[in-house]
């Protein structure tokens, strides 16, 4: 399979050996199972903020606090900045979550690691 453009840093890192196939297209993002050492895990692929297709995007926002005031107010401007922190902000939502609810015992894909927009964490098969 070609690798993705978004994925490509992260093999030459050497974080993922092969880029099996895409497992799922959502949303919010695209879930590729790849090959990392001799474990089958998962890289979630958030897509752009051009390309998502959410009709209430505000909803999925509400109750998020940014504790940078000029990040803050950049984001309310729609500032260059602002859509970029807000990105950010939107990826790291789900991962601390993921990573608070693995740490409290939950049964959840463990996370590894979050990149430029790409969350490699465990294959959670039956």
């Amino acid at each position: 399979m070609k690798i993705p453009n978004r994925l490509q840093p992260l093999v030459d890192d050497g974080l993922i050996d092969n880029v099996l196939q895409r497992l799922k297209s959502g949303k919010e993002a695209d879930v590729y199972t790849v090959l990392c050492g001799d474990h089958i895990q998962c890289a979630k692929v958030y897509k752009e903020a051009s390309q998502r297709s959410f009709k209430q995007a505000v909803q999925y926002q509400e109750g998020r606090k940014v504790r940078n005031t000029r990040d803050a107010r950049a984001m309310q401007k729609g500032s260059r900045f602002g859509r970029k922190q807000q990105e950010e902000v939107w990826h790291t939502a789900e991962v601390d979550a993921l990573f608070r609810l693995a740490n409290a015992g939950v049964r959840v894909p463990q996370p590894y690691i979050c990149l430029d927009g790409v969350l490699l964490m465990e294959l959670v098969t039956d």
